[in-house]
């Protein structure tokens, strides 16, 4: 039986796990590995950097960069979504890598982390995912950008810009919601 594929996000590393423990095989992307390492962090996680780079010489974590045609379904779905402003070049990442394993690997395969655009755009593109160690999300979620004092509706890339007409902030509300079984 093959072992299972994990795709694990910085919020999963910095959780401090042990990687002998973990059953299958562990991807992140460059990246991923680049935000643990930052150097505002380095004394805090110098325990995980060292377990990680562990992991990397015996084979456990493998380090891998997505093709850059998936980034465009990314896109695309994520302003459908409304999550497009709200994740990072590193989300955008790992799940073009979750994408690509989606197409290539016939093993199971998933992407674990805390983070809730992320998993709100794996629902969209059909990427299974978990949290791990709190809850994840319970619905899909459709947003809206709009003006809390206009009401108006706008772009989904004009997220956390000011309203052209009253200079009030942009935000997010919900349009839609598809409860997950």
């Amino acid at each position: 039986m093959n072992k299972p594929t994990l795709i694990f996000d910085t919020n999963i590393f910095l959780l401090g796990i042990e990687f002998n423990v973990i059953d299958g095989v562990i991807y992140t992307t460059p990246k991923v590995i680049e935000e643990v390492k930052h150097k505002r962090y380095t004394n805090k996680n110098r325990n995980i950097v060292n377990r990680i780079q562990v992991a990397i010489e015996s084979k456990k974590l493998l380090i891998q960069t997505p093709s850059s045609r998936f980034f465009q379904e990314i896109e695309t779905s994520s302003k459908t979504t409304g999550d497009y402003k709200t994740l990072s070049m590193v989300d955008k990442e790992l799940i073009a890598l979750a994408l690509e394993f989606k197409e290539s690997i016939k093993n199971d395969f998933i992407l674990y982390t805390n983070d809730y655009s992320m998993q709100n755009l794996c629902s969209e593109l059909n990427i299974p995912f978990s949290p791990l160690i709190r809850d994840g999300i319970k619905s899909r979620i459709i947003w809206e950008i709009y003006c809390p004092f206009c009401k108006e509706a706008k772009k989904v890339e004009e997220f956390g810009k000011e309203c052209e007409r009253c200079g009030t902030r942009l935000r997010r509300r919900r349009k839609n919601e598809i409860k997950l079984i």
